[in-house]
């Protein structure tokens, strides 16, 4: 299993005890149920946590009462649970809701990964990318309604992305969670068009979360992040790979096909793997270079790692944003 990486701030995820069988990709791929598994990805993550991430409000403390189904997680006093082994929910006088949007990216390089991704007779250690992101993504969006938040969707490809609102409530994250579960990945990628024209789609300001393999002109990817900023957007870019993309273990000759363009190419793996991951490197350092300079949280993911380090990473930044 990954090792869950630091923030592009140098923050280090927090740690989590406990069962973590519902945060493993691998155990959440048996599961159909796109809500389940969002509720299974969240309930293990806050079982886990050492520390109570949430605080989202600026409001002053009132009293406590015990939890009722039903509540937001976010008012949980965890560390009271820790002593007590009860749960209790702060009340405040005044709370501050946060406006969350999520872009997943769907174009066919997201298909990459799982069975078919090892040539050598191994099964592959991670899940397809796409699962694993939209995974994610169901999860934040559980994750962000039930602590009151309001979460909106974006799919983009290559032209205008499909769009939700961002909203509250059980019925918006039920139709959410539905337009995630019937998304297919398709077509090519083309970050700054896809992604280009929603900073001005969006009325107030809140926290950006892009889940993408990245997988486009480096030249674009910065430009479809430039104007979320401009606009004072928090963000955090997750960079989702399968571990195959990442070490790139093939060494045959193989023919290699563009998934989004169905251009074949066949090559030696081992002789053209060092340029490989050279391109790759070069292509990373410098979308992390100026996601560095304007204050965005880069978070590196493989699909053989468990959910709990995109969820601790989301948590890290909405605590630094208050």
């Amino acid at each position: 299993m990954a090792t869950p990486a630091a923030t592009s701030d140098g923050t280090k995820p927090r740690k989590l005890d406990g069962d973590t069988r519902f945060l493993d990709p691998k155990v959440l791929a048996r599961v159909s149920n796109l809500e389940l598994v969002a509720r299974f990805i969240v309930e293990g993550f806050l079982i886990g946590l050492h520390k109570s991430p949430y605080h989202g409000f600026s409001s002053e403390f009132s009293s406590y009462r015990k939890y009722a189904k039903g509540d937001p997680f976010r008012f949980i006093d965890w560390k009271v649970a820790a002593k007590t082994d009860r749960l209790y929910i702060k009340q405040f006088e005044d709370q501050t809701n946060t406006r969350s949007y999520i872009l997943l990216d769907g174009s066919s390089s997201m298909r990459f990964g799982g069975e078919g991704a090892r040539l050598d007779g191994q099964p592959s250690p991670g899940i397809q990318k796409w699962r694993y992101a939209r995974d994610l993504a169901a999860a934040f969006a559980y994750l962000m309604i039930n602590q009151g938040d309001a979460a909106g969707l974006a799919i983009f490809r290559d032209g205008p992305p499909e769009v939700i609102p961002t909203r509250g409530g059980n019925m918006h994250l039920h139709g959410l969670l539905s337009v995630l579960a019937k998304a297919e990945p398709d077509a090519g990628t083309d970050t700054e068009k896809g992604v280009g024209a929603l900073p001005e789609r969006l009325a107030r300001r809140g926290l950006v979360i892009l889940i993408s393999d990245l997988l486009d002109d480096t030249a674009k990817i910065i430009a479809g992040l430039k104007g979320f900023r401009a606009r004072r957007h928090e963000m955090i870019v997750f960079h989702l790979l399968a571990p195959e993309e990442r070490e790139f273990p093939y060494r045959e000759n193989i023919e290699f096909v563009d998934s989004e363009t169905g251009q074949r190419m066949t090559a030696q793996g081992s002789y053209i793997g060092e340029a490989y991951k050279r391109a790759l490197g070069e292509h990373v350092n410098a979308i992390k270079r100026y996601c560095r300079s304007q204050d965005i949280d880069f978070v590196p993911l493989s699909t053989d790692e468990l959910l709990s380090t995109a969820l601790l990473a989301y948590m890290n930044k909405r605590e630094r944003m208050y």
